[in-house]
């Protein structure tokens, strides 16, 4: 289990004093972030209010998090050589991410996305992939890439290089953290395989997905049986967890399935709140010795101050955190 270290209480949770280092390789994109009246059906209508330009991508965004929680995060991506991955590597640097193994493929378009939201943070996204990001392969990346790091995140995409790292952590015994952000029949063929996608899940020692991705592995429709079929079939050492929304979250280790709520906020936009979920859960869990059930407090009120922000990043303290737990509970 997770190393205890020493640490002082704030109303009932931990303030965390550990630095530690995370080595994450997943999705990187430029996202247009358009605001609009509402999400449109077939063949409807919608004003937009705004849009801008920011970086985003799901394996960024969770780095991003633990950098701004105090942890030292590499991403290990590519980015095509245009004005998109410009942006991406001046803005990863401004969030506090190390672009040390941001790879450059020559004459090669940045992956990027339009990302829809509307009002009560609703929102839908297309993604453009370009020809970079899927260009990652593995013998792009090192197993000396690891050194010194105490975890390795992915979100399992592209599954070549993916792969290579999370063999290297293993065998480093560096724990393994896998998100699975989309469903993978939608992922298959250009970022990954179903035989790469099997051995990364046995790989990990701690599963972290939406409710649709373990309904779609497991062809089980209740969340609590998709969590313990995937649980059973791949032994994560951690366990299993699944992000529900709006209903929160539930976490099952092999013994016993806990729960935690959602903190219940206005939202502005929701984008990038899974990815804040995850990368929290890596910071309290994995690198700070939380239980259980305070890390996934604590990554939940990561997610819900994210909603209270504009864009696909959360940007904040773990002392913020901390403070917004505090004054939640004392309402």
């Amino acid at each position: 289990m997770p190393q205890e270290f020493g640490i002082k209480k704030i109303g009932g949770f931990d303030s965390m004093n550990k630095r530690g280092v995370v080595l994450g390789l997943g999705a990187t994109a430029m996202d247009v972030v358009i605001r609009c009246s509402d999400l449109p059906k077939d063949d409807g209508f919608a004003q937009i209010y705004d849009e801008r330009r920011t970086s985003g991508g799901s394996g960024a965004n969770v780095l991003v998090t633990l950098a701004q929680l105090g942890i030292e995060a590499s991403l290990v991506a590519r980015i095509g050589e245009d004005s998109l991955g410009e942006q991406f590597r001046r803005e990863l640097l401004q969030d506090g991410v190390s672009d040390r193994y941001l790879q450059v493929k020559p004459g090669g378009v940045t992956m990027y996305t339009y990302v829809f939201v509307a009002d009560m943070g609703k929102r839908a996204i297309f993604v453009n992939s370009g020809d970079s990001f899927t260009s990652l392969k593995a013998e792009h990346v090192k197993e000396s890439m690891l050194d010194g790091v105490d975890v390795f995140f992915t979100d399992g995409y592209p599954s070549g290089a993916s792969l290579k790292l999370a063999k290297a952590a293993k065998s480093r015994k560096v724990p393994v953290f896998l998100q699975l952000e989309c469903v993978p029949s939608f992922m298959e063929g250009e970022f990954t395989n179903p035989q790469d996608l099997q051995e990364l899940l046995g790989l990990a020692d701690l599963i972290c997905s939406g409710d649709d991705v373990y309904y779609e592995l497991s062809e089980e429709q209740e969340e609590n049986s998709a969590v313990k079929i995937i649980y059973r079939r791949y032994h994560p050492s951690y366990g299993v967890i699944c992000t529900m929304g709006e209903q929160g979250a539930i976490w099952f280790d092999g013994e016993d399935m806990i729960s935690c709520p959602v903190y219940s906020v206005d939202a502005v936009d929701t984008t990038g709140a899974g990815d804040s979920f995850v990368g929290a859960m890596i910071y309290s869990y994995l690198l700070q010795g939380m239980d259980r059930r305070e890390a996934l407090r604590f990554a939940s009120a990561c997610a819900a101050m994210k909603c209270q922000q504009p864009g696909p990043r959360f940007h904040g303290s773990a002392e913020d955190v901390l403070h917004f737990i505090k004054g939640f509970h004392r309402k």
